[in-house]
């Protein structure tokens, strides 16, 4: 994608920072640097560039970048630092002629004092609301639905598009495995050792991991929610049971907990997809027979190779919600109160989070072929909950994530805006 360009320990960026009084002067002045390239023909890279970045992207890739900024957005007429990073970093935002902002972050070399990294997320107009968002959405191929809502004890929607349809989400169903957890009261020090059988493929590390590996529940969760890691999620759903997890989802919101059973392990479905022969049978099966298979199933290897690249199994063989349900678990969450759950939500913000606006971000996306999903919960300054989850499926094509993305940008930053 367009936006990443060289993301080296620019992670951190994307959310918590230190206050924008701590940035060192440098950082802001490289920043207003590389917003001058963001030009038709952008010039001298190499003087604002240290030479370890180029081995990652060419100069003339580079210029290619900034220059399509430009195309899209106009130039760059002011740079507003947002957050200052570690060390020599920092997060920014890019106002253009056009209308559009554009987040940024970038880290110097400390001993050249050039950028070694430089990361732009996508760029969205300013001043969309809610309703045009929805009406976004609406427009894009396939099936999409979104629910913008201020929670509390009399819910009220700010914006709703077939919030009550069902959606595959992909990974944000781990948001059900994190609920289960604190309805169980399963501690967040117990620890439990990596299981061979409980290895699933990427996203995430732990598959690459030794089993008997000692986890704690709390580190399965942060890396389950923050990075996605899909075999921290199964490792999770092993040990709460998946019987458990399906009892506990109608108090978590969801509407219809029988489409969610059984509740898949990621195992399970990339088994599924990479067999259609096998995913065929599982679904003629009635449900109580389909516990069994899947176990049976469970004995094949894993492998990337098998696994379809293009859409296919999307209304059947995932894990369906609808928005109303995901802004219900994200609800909970807000209720519950449990310190640890929303620490470990606000790891990973998915997307910029307007500065000075919200006070709290918690953050769960999913993806895979012909899949999109983001959820978020947010607290303004006031003290006001508020939901925004959004979904887009289709069996027919790939997505366009950069639409998405920037949709829900624009949604995030007009509720933002809200009282």
């Amino acid at each position: 994608m367009r936006n990443l360009i060289f993301a080296v320990c620019l992670l951190a960026l994307g959310g918590i920072g230190r206050g924008a009084e701590a940035v060192d002067a440098r950082v802001e002045k490289a920043a207003r640097e590389v917003s001058l390239q963001v030009a038709e023909k952008p010039e001298g890279l190499e003087n604002l560039f240290d030479k370890k970045f180029f081995a990652h992207i060419s100069e003339a890739k580079l210029g290619e970048i900034l220059s399509g900024y430009y195309r899209d957005t106009g130039k760059v007429t002011e740079v507003r630092l947002e957050r200052a990073g570690p060390g020599l970093s920092g997060n920014f935002m890019f106002d253009t002629e056009k209308g559009y902002e554009i987040p940024a972050a970038l880290a110097l070399d400390a001993e050249s004092g050039k950028i070694s990294g430089l990361f732009f997320r996508e760029a969205y107009k300013k001043n969309v609301s809610l309703a045009e968002v929805a009406a976004g959405l609406s427009a894009l191929p396939g099936r999409t639905g979104m629910l913008a809502v201020r929670l509390g004890t009399a819910p009220v929607a700010l914006a709703a598009l077939n919030e009550k349809e069902y959606f595959a989400v992909g990974s944000v169903f781990k948001l059900y495995v994190l609920g289960t957890m604190l309805e169980e009261g399963m501690s967040w020090s117990k620890v439990l050792r990596l299981r061979e059988e409980d290895k699933s493929l990427p996203t995430g590390r732990l598959q690459d991991w030794p089993a008997g590996s000692p986890l704690t529940a709390h580190t399965l969760a942060a890396l389950m929610i923050s990075e996605s890691d899909n075999t921290a999620a199964d490792t999770l759903i092993s040990a709460l049971g998946r019987k458990t997890i399906e009892s506990r989802l109608a108090a978590l919101g969801h509407s219809n907990p029988a489409l969610l059973t059984p509740f898949l392990k990621t195992s399970d479905m990339f088994r599924l997809k990479s067999d259609t022969e096998a995913s065929v049978k599982y679904l003629n099966l009635p449900v109580e027979e389909k516990y069994g298979f899947l176990s049976a199933l469970a004995k094949e290897p894993l492998s990337l190779d098998k696994l379809k690249s293009s859409p296919f199994g999307v209304a059947r063989i995932e894990w369906p919600a609808s928005p109303a349900d995901v802004c219900g678990i994200m609800g909970y969450f807000a209720r519950f109160g449990n310190a640890e759950a929303l620490d470990i939500l606000a790891l990973n913000p998915g997307l910029n989070i307007p500065a000075g606006k919200i006070v709290y971000t918690g953050y769960k996306g999913g993806s895979e072929p012909g899949v999109l999903s983001m959820a978020w919960l947010l607290r303004n300054a006031g003290g006001q909950w508020f939901c925004l989850a959004a979904s887009w499926n289709s069996e027919k094509k790939d997505l366009d994530e950069k639409k998405f993305f920037t949709l829900m940008q624009s949604g995030l930053n007009a509720l933002a805006q809200e009282n």
